[in-house]
């Protein structure tokens, strides 16, 4: 007869997940081109920094070099954050807003020019004790592109594999930065190969919006949400990526630590979405979190809205509306990365933030919880998924059955049979499989708080994934 131990811990891993326990992500990436010192970091506050970028790739050899300009910046910046936190691990950034699309088009498109690249990528983070690599190609759009990205990161991935083996050192961590959709207007990115071969990616949650390029009236430029359905903000770029086989523990959110500022047609009309001339303050209207708080400090501003709509505040000065996340934003946004079991955030910049306001708020939204805890997962089966159940396990006593070698079989195959249908009920399940938990459906309800969309996690195999509180 097939043991009780058996089907009980067959029914518990196929109707119970329990999300496994790491470390959260709370990253930040500091720029040289920036002008603010690497040693003015406040590292304890970050368990990652991303340094970038290095850009300069060259077009023949396709290996990657510092520039004269960045050599010093770039090779003592391990050495530097690390004083102030010796378990921060750090980054080297490949590429960038600046980088030349071209040369990166024609790197990946080749074997060749690809290991080049990786091989100079690998040695320069060894060189200059980087504990990972980060691939920030924004301008990639087409289909090509696509496709030889994902050639490029399995090929990192096996390099990186091959490199910690022979010098028996940890493994480099590989992420890459991708947009806020996977499916751009020319091409769509490598899901299967980014799930595959990178430790995580980093979803550029902002830029939605700029006064440059929608100069005609105000916009939430990094919307959590949008109540008008438009797919133009972070909540459904997120499901848009896990929709696409991206799981959420793969995923770190951007927390952007500056605003763009609109300059208004009617200071009377101020609300989001109000008529406007163009951008206000800089070229392109972008300003950083300390250069808002201090121009509110300096125009004796001290009122700042808040958009629960959007999640996004803002203030007006006189004609001139900024758009930005303060720390009631940036406390919403971590706390939405608790919720979805995403794996933490990363902050742009982190020299943009106003005496480390935000970057403190963020960090202490995760409290003592050094790790993405696990948590109890009910997959509610959808009438199909449980078909598949039961046939599942029809299939796998029948074969335990077979090899019975006791003369009772049949009778032992029928009793199973019943088993299996009371099991499935909860009946028998309590009788024999004293050490399982079982929910009725009615405590579910209760559990989920009658399956709320907050307590939804994603969707399984067998239908969707809740968090209970029990």
């Amino acid at each position: 007869m097939v043991s009780k131990s058996f089907i009980s811990a067959l029914l518990f891993f196929t109707f119970f997940q329990a999300s496994k326990a790491q470390p959260w992500i709370k990253a930040g990436y500091w720029l040289s081109a920036a002008g603010s010192p690497s040693s003015d970091i406040n590292s304890p506050l970050f368990t990652h920094l991303f340094c970038g970028f290095a850009e300069l790739i060259n077009s023949t050899s396709y290996e990657l070099h510092f520039s004269s300009s960045e050599l010093q910046s770039f090779s003592n910046f391990t050495a530097i954050v690390k004083q102030k936190n010796p378990s921060l691990s750090t980054l080297l950034s490949i590429g960038g807003g600046n980088a030349d699309y071209h040369v990166l088009s024609s790197m990946v498109s080749n074997f060749t020019h690809r290991k080049a690249f990786i091989d100079s990528t690998i040695k320069l983070a060894r060189t200059h004790d980087f504990d990972g690599l980060d691939f920030c190609w924004v301008s990639s759009n087409t289909t090509s592109d696509m496709s030889n990205m994902g050639k490029l990161f399995e090929e990192w991935r096996q390099a990186a594999e091959t490199e910690a083996k022979s010098s028996k050192r940890q493994m480099l961590i590989l992420t890459a930065a991708v947009q806020s959709t996977p499916d751009l207007e020319f091409g769509s990115y490598p899901v299967d190969s980014i799930r595959n071969n990178l430790n995580w990616v980093n979803f550029l949650g902002y830029d939605y919006y700029m006064p440059s390029f929608w100069p005609n009236f105000t916009a939430p430029f990094a919307a959590l949400y949008d109540p008008l359905l438009n797919k133009t903000n972070t909540d459904s770029g997120i499901s848009e990526w896990i929709a696409k086989g991206l799981p959420a523990a793969n995923i770190v959110l951007a927390l952007p630590f500056y605003g763009y500022a609109w300059t208004l047609k009617n200071v009377e009309d101020f609300g989001v979405g109000a008529a406007a001339i163009g951008p206000a303050i800089s070229a392109d209207g972008s300003i950083t979190y300390k250069d808002i708080k201090d121009y509110m400090r300096s125009n004796r501003v001290d009122n700042v809205e808040f958009n629960g709509s959007y999640v996004m505040s803002f203030c007006v000065v006189g004609s001139t509306w900024i758009g930005f996340d303060d720390a009631k934003v940036v406390k919403i946004k971590v706390n939405y990365v608790k919720q979805r079991r995403l794996l933490g955030y990363f902050v742009w910049l982190v020299s943009n933030d106003d005496n480390w306001e935000l970057s403190s708020i963020a960090a202490s939204e995760f409290g003592n919880e050094k790790e993405n805890k696990v948590s109890l997962l009910i997959v509610v089966p959808t009438t199909i998924g449980g078909a598949i159940v039961l046939l599942l396990l029809g299939f796998l006593l029948f074969r335990r059955l077979k090899s019975n070698k006791s003369n009772k079989s049949k009778d032992a195959g029928r009793r199973s049979k019943f088993n299996i249908k009371n099991l499935v009920g909860g009946e028998d399940l309590k009788n024999s499989a004293p050490d399982l938990q079982v929910f009725s459906y009615a405590e579910i309800e209760r559990a989920t708080n009658k399956f709320a969309f907050k307590n939804k996690l994603g969707q399984g195999g067998y239908g969707p994934v809740y968090k209970v509180h029990i």
